[in-house]
């Protein structure tokens, strides 16, 4: 009787310490996952490098690289406009661009991209932190982080010609064999501009660079049609010298 009470309590309190631990680990499972949601939301980089690129040095020659004047300056301004954020009286999605700005004039890649992530994170509907990752990341040779910035600034602000015209320049430079990735980028333009001369020259640029001669004249007459009479000269000369090709 005596050892069946003592096995009864001893085995109470081992379910008890079992009980303990299992309630400790998942206490710090749960910490964990809190944590890493924090992380997520505060550190990991709202917008990411591409799997596909590496980048091999975040320094780059800067505009301001080498002139002490200039650094100065730049640092100067970084440390105001760092005064001024959560103060209300400006916008922070504006001073992390500008602090991000100052810091690529610097040439330091890596400071830059992490402001610019800062001003995402504020307003992520709001094309302009994109556009400047994808200056910065043309800069550091992340071609495909360039692709996808162009694309997340076009999506944000849809009705931002140049945004498309910087994405379609750079896509038809860069990825000119890549024909769904510029064919999905001029069907986003077309639904917001429907015929525009400028993005159409960008797309018969590009046909005649793949040698595709005769897609090329067919845009180009419709350039010619959208363009005004002092242009017409020159796109006549470009259709002629396409046709001798042909």
């Amino acid at each position: 009787m005596v050892f069946g009470l003592w096995y009864y309590f001893l085995r109470m309190r081992i379910t008890k310490k079992y009980w303990v631990i299992a309630g400790i680990g998942l206490f710090a499972a749960v910490l964990a996952a809190g944590g890493w949601s924090y992380y997520a939301k505060t550190r990991a980089p709202a917008f990411p490098i591409n799997a596909s690129d590496t980048i091999a040095s975040w320094s780059f020659k800067g505009a301001y690289t080498g002139n002490d004047v200039l650094v100065a300056r730049a640092n100067a301004d970084i440390a105001h406009l760092i005064g001024l954020l959560g103060k209300g009286e400006y916008d922070d999605y504006d001073l992390y661009l500008g602090i991000a700005n100052d810091y690529g004039l610097l040439g330091d890649g890596k400071a830059a991209y992490r402001y610019y992530n800062r001003s995402i994170r504020v307003h992520p509907g709001k094309g302009l932190a994109y556009m400047n990752i994808a200056h910065l990341m043309d800069e550091l040779g992340a071609y495909h982080t360039v692709a996808d910035a162009y694309t997340a600034g076009v999506q944000a602000e849809p009705g931002m010609l140049e945004y498309h015209i910087e994405r379609l320049t750079f896509l038809t430079e860069r990825f000119a064999s890549d024909d769904a990735v510029i064919l999905a980028a001029l069907t986003d333009v077309s639904k917001q501009f429907g015929d525009n001369a400028s993005v159409l020259a960008i797309e018969a640029q590009w046909l005649a660079g793949q040698k595709r001669y005769a897609d090329a004249i067919k845009v180009w007459e419709v350039v010619k049609m959208l363009s005004p009479k002092d242009r017409q000269a020159a796109i006549d000369a470009e259709m002629a010298r396409l046709k001798r090709k042909q």
